[in-house]
């Protein structure tokens, strides 16, 4: 690796993570719930197409095996009539519907699949959403009871930061009021 990339990538890590402390940590929660919602909502939209295309091949199936049933019947009114030419018509029409069939039933199978493994991933996301929905309600809860509690990532109240300065005055004035002096006094 040469050394313009490993600068270049710790100079992406530290803006990353400057980028990191300045976003509010409840914002970023409820962003990512929304987006959870929001993917939850079109998967379950895809569930839907699903099942509708499964009631479709459902009827599709039925269809097709009604019409083999009636081609059955031709056939064996066409062999009691003795014409085998329109039998074997019908015949290669039957075995035709007997593909489309099968067709029909690896198509259900296949869409089948897809619905159960997506309806399961449904309910895995749907827990994990409720799991950082409990959790972000929790932490508002702890926030409420303790507004003094600043966010690990935010700035505190007032924006301003304590200066060594302000730190030694309140050095100074407190081991003044421990040692018995009043302040101002020597």
């Amino acid at each position: 690796m040469t050394l313009i990339t490993r600068i270049t990538r710790l100079f992406k890590a530290d803006l990353h993570g400057i980028l990191d402390g300045l976003e509010e940590p409840e914002e970023v929660i409820k962003q990512a719930i929304r987006d959870m919602e929001e993917d939850i909502a079109t998967q379950e939209r895809r569930l839907e197409e699903l099942r509708t295309v499964l009631q479709r091949l459902e009827r599709e199936a039925q269809e097709t095996t009604a019409t083999m049933q009636e081609i059955t019947s031709q056939i064996d009114i066409c062999f009691a009539a003795e014409n085998e030419p329109l039998a074997r018509n019908l015949l290669r029409k039957r075995l035709e519907m007997a593909r489309h069939a099968k067709a029909i039933a690896r198509a259900q199978e296949e869409t089948r699949a897809q619905s159960d493994g997506l309806a399961a991933r449904i309910a895995t996301q749907k827990a994990q959403l409720a799991s950082v929905v409990q959790k972000l309600r929790a932490y508002e809860a702890t926030r409420s009871r303790h507004p003094w509690a600043p966010s690990p990532c935010a700035p505190l109240q007032g924006g301003s930061v304590i200066t060594d300065d302000e730190v030694e005055v309140a050095f100074l004035e407190e081991k003044q009021r421990r040692s018995g002096a009043a302040p101002g006094t020597p």
